[in-house]
């Protein structure tokens, strides 16, 4: 028999009203997501060039900006690119743009909204780490910078030993990280990669069964996110194109906390940065 006070201590925890843990500043993700907890591993999967790691600093960009603190682990990019991609973000400048100073300095108004976006990104709590680390390592920042929020970018570029085989490696590594969300009430996203085996399919949107190198990244992860851009595999042909053109869809294909759904942003590219429909008419 179930204790009453167990079942008293339950029914006041549905009914306290209390805010949401995590506001990734997409208000139908936030829908799905309401129940997310301190402690929770959410994994977003995407093959190359679907926007997993713009994704991920557009979600870290919305919560720096509600004055969370957040650690970033770039094991693929520089400290350096990724802070010109953050200020691609928050200028909503060309990255092209960025990486050529003689075209960027003519035209004053891009000038403006890079020293505004720099003012920004200086007063965000925000701590970046660019160099290939173990999860040792990982656990070591994470307890001294004791952050709300990290990422990790991506899970296999992770340094893991080479004499075990890759799925028991990850299984570990997925282990460890929620276990280090659990003792430092945080909440780590990790992006991955998936098997190259879902482009030999008609229909591209990924599967739970598409994440690369161990089912314990589904396994252990209380939320797994897809990205799908029907733009990027269908020509500009298609009757559909122009349609779908700069959608994507976010693929919530587990969630611990509640509903399975797919939600649609826009991506524009340009400046690698995802938005709520509403919010731009045109590209």
């Amino acid at each position: 028999m179930i204790k009453k006070e167990v079942l008293e201590k339950v029914c006041e925890n549905i009914f306290e009203e209390k805010p949401h843990v995590l506001q990734t500043g997409f208000k139908d993700l936030d829908t799905i997501l309401s129940g997310a907890e301190n402690s929770s591993l959410i994994t977003i999967g995407a093959r190359p060039a679907m926007g997993k790691s713009s994704f991920a600093t557009n979600i870290m960009l919305n919560l720096l900006e509600q004055n969370k603190k957040c650690l970033f682990f770039s094991l693929e990019l520089s400290e350096g690119l990724l802070i010109k991609r953050l200020l691609c973000q928050v200028g909503e400048v060309d990255y092209h743009l960025l990486q050529m100073p003689n075209e960027i300095s003519k035209r004053e108004k891009n000038v403006e909204k890079i020293m505004k976006a720099i003012d920004k990104l200086s007063k965000y709590d925000l701590t970046i780490y660019d160099e290939h680390f173990n999860i040792e390592d990982i656990k070591e920042k994470i307890e001294q910078v004791k952050p709300e929020f990290v990422f990790i970018d991506y899970l296999q570029l992770l340094d893991v030993p080479a004499k075990k085989p890759r799925s028991e490696s990850y299984e570990k590594v997925m282990r460890d990280l929620k276990q280090i969300a659990r003792d430092n009430n945080c909440i780590i996203f990790i992006t991955s990669q998936l098997s190259r085996a879902l482009e030999s399919r008609c229909d591209k949107r990924p599967l739970l069964s598409d994440l690369r190198e161990s089912g314990a990244i589904e396994n252990i992860s209380d939320v797994v996110m897809f990205i799908y851009r029907d733009d990027y595999y269908n020509s500009c042909s298609d009757e559909d194109y122009a349609i779908n053109k700069g959608t994507a869809e976010i693929i919530v294909a587990k969630n611990k906390y509640g509903t399975m759904a797919t939600i649609r942003l826009l991506f524009r590219s340009s400046i690698m940065k995802f938005l709520e429909p509403e919010s731009y008419d045109v590209f």
